[in-house]
């Protein structure tokens, strides 16, 4: 899913750059569909696809400094209904521009909660120093930045006041952007390089098999018993 999205976005920069409408939108809608199919589809559902792969707490359990697991099957059901819940509240939100201001509010709230489950989700895994403060970072800015997402489609739907799109775009598109998708990434690629060096070390048997002597096999010696 987030190998399809960004096809999306590119159509719509270039319908845009080109003065086109495309499927009935044109001009400030069309252009804001570009960095929401690259983030909002493709790093969001690219960081909740890997954050469900990594287990969210289940790391591998020959490294002993993973073992840390904050809530782990809680953390692991947030995961994959966090890589589950983004494609379809994306999905949502563009059925939205289609059928109305109410429909889209549903994709939003959708969109939110999955996020949100990811965010716990990455709070879940093993990190220590600079990367923990990354995932830290991007699971906050991500919590913040969809609460004004919900804000604004309330806002569109009812007609309650509500941020102006230049505004959206300084803070909510620069929190998920900046926080959410670049310090997740970069904090999820952390976490992995981490363990597979760690793993590298203490070698493919793993550390409770190490310093382990193989005693070998001595057959019995008493008469009229059977060899083991």
């Amino acid at each position: 899913m987030a190998l399809v999205l960004p096809s999306v976005g590119a159509a719509a920069m270039l319908a845009d750059r080109s003065g086109w409408g495309l499927l009935g939108f044109s001009g400030t809608y069309l252009a804001l569909t570009v960095p929401h199919m690259l983030f909002a589809g493709f790093a969001a559902a690219l960081v909740a696809g890997l954050v469900a792969g990594q287990g969210a707490g289940h790391d591998d359990p020959r490294d002993p400094d993973t073992s840390e697991t904050h809530g782990a099957p809680d953390r692991g059901r947030a995961a994959r209904a966090g890589a589950w819940g983004v494609p379809v509240g994306t999905g949502l939100v563009l059925v939205g521009y289609f059928v109305g201001d109410a429909a889209e509010l549903v994709g939003a709230l959708v969109l939110t909660g999955a996020l949100w489950c990811t965010a716990w989700a990455v709070l879940g895994l093993a990190a220590r120093g600079w990367a923990r403060g990354l995932l830290v970072t991007g699971s906050v800015a991500v919590a913040c930045s969809m609460l004004l997402a919900v804000w604004w489609a309330v806002g569109e739907a009812t007609g309650l006041p509500h941020p102006s799109i230049g505004q959206m775009a300084s803070t909510h598109g620069v929190a998920n952007a900046v926080g959410f998708a670049l310090c997740t990434l970069l904090g999820l690629r952390a976490v992995r390089g981490a363990a597979g060096e760690r793993i590298e070390r203490r070698g493919p048997a793993g550390p409770a098999l190490q310093g382990t002597a193989i005693r070998p096999h001595r057959p019995s010696r008493t008469p009229g018993r059977r060899q083991a």
